[in-house]
This record gives C-alpha cells, structure tokens and sequence, in this order.
C-alpha cells in the first residue's frame, strides 16, 4: 500500500458515497466484503480491488467514474502535467491540508528539505534545528496526513530499525490568483507505487 493513497482515500470515499447515493454504496461495500473481506475504505487503499467490483457494477463504465471522481480530487491538465506527474489538487479538505503545512515555517522546511532526500525524524530535527516538542508534533502531522511518506529506513547505534521519511512531493505551487489554487508534482516513486493513480492515469 503507498501512503499517498491513504493520503486519497477519505475524499474519494466521500465522492464514492455523494455521487452514487447510499443504496449503492452499501451494495458496494458489501460485494467488497463478500468478495475480499475488506471495506470501501480498505479497498481504496488496494485500488485494484474496488475497480473490479465498480466494473462488476457498472461495466466499462467504471473506468470513467473513476477518472471523475479523481478528477474532483486530483486532476491532470495536459498530457504534459501526466508525463511530468503534475497535478492540481481540487479539494477543498486536501488543499487546505497542504496550504496549513506550507503555512508553517518549521513543516515548509522539512518539507522542503526532504524532497528526494529520505532522513530519520531525528536526522530532521537536528539537521534542521527544529525543537524536539514543537517537530514531533509537525512531524506527526505531516505523517498523519500523508505529506511526509516512508522511504527505507536506517540502524541506530544499537541496531535499532528506525524509520526515514521524504516528501510526498517534488514540487509544491500554490498560485493566489483570483482564488488559491494548489499545483503539486508527485515523486516518481510515489505515482509508481500507487494503485490510485496507476489505475485511474496509468492507462
């Protein structure tokens, strides 16, 4: 599972549920259960399995209801942005999320700093002189909510595994033009290990 699709699953579960009305989400869920024994939620997280009951219900047209909902969450502009995996976030609760870190001195410069870099939460704290109470804390948030993902990890003195994180992004634009609007690109590691965008864009 790759954490920018935990970062995608509660809008889309939303979108899931406002667009085809309760009856059909708790079909929908219920198929999940009975076919994999797993939530609407949980299948978000291995898109695999809830394109293939969507196209249980809706045949080759689920292919474009996925594409729509995506599009209201995440969407790709041109055949360009697809190639240099750039996308404009389109909602509300997921901008929000990105423009409070990039808000925040102190999330801004982890974030920044561990774009295509993985470290340790303490690599960050001292390389970037951050306080220990107020950097968990960020740090936390933006694992929390997906901006900051693993990426390998790292032995202690001691031999202890610790974990090192990076960005979940490349690059962040955020253009305050009429209204404020949220560019993203994705890391290649991370659009290659999503199920989300691999099968809704990867076609």
């Amino acid at each position: 599972m790759a954490e920018i699709d935990t970062f995608f699953a509660s809008s889309l579960e939303n979108m899931i549920c406002n667009n085809l009305g309760d009856t059909t989400y708790r079909s929908i869920q219920n198929r999940l259960f009975e076919k994999y024994g797993i939530s609407i939620t949980q299948s978000i997280k291995e898109f695999t399995k809830l394109d293939s009951v969507l196209r249980e219900f809706f045949g080759a047209g689920a292919e474009g209801l996925e594409k729509k909902f995506m599009d209201r969450i995440c969407s790709i502009k041109s055949k360009k942005d697809k190639v240099e995996n750039r996308f404009t976030i389109s909602d509300p609760a997921l901008s929000q999320i990105i423009l409070k870190a990039f808000g925040d001195e102190e999330m801004s410069k982890i974030l920044n700093a561990s774009i295509g870099e993985p470290w340790t939460i303490t690599e960050i704290l001292e390389k970037l002189h951050i306080p220990t109470t107020s950097g968990y804390r960020k740090i936390n948030f933006l694992i929390e909510h997906g901006l900051l993902v693993k990426s390998g990890h790292d032995y202690t003195v001691n031999q202890r595994t610790v974990d090192k994180y990076k960005s979940l992004f490349d690059n962040v634009n955020i253009d305050f033009n009429n209204k404020v609007t949220v560019n993203v690109q994705f890391t290649q590691e991370v659009i290659a290990n999503s199920t989300v965008l691999q099968t809704v864009y990867g076609k």
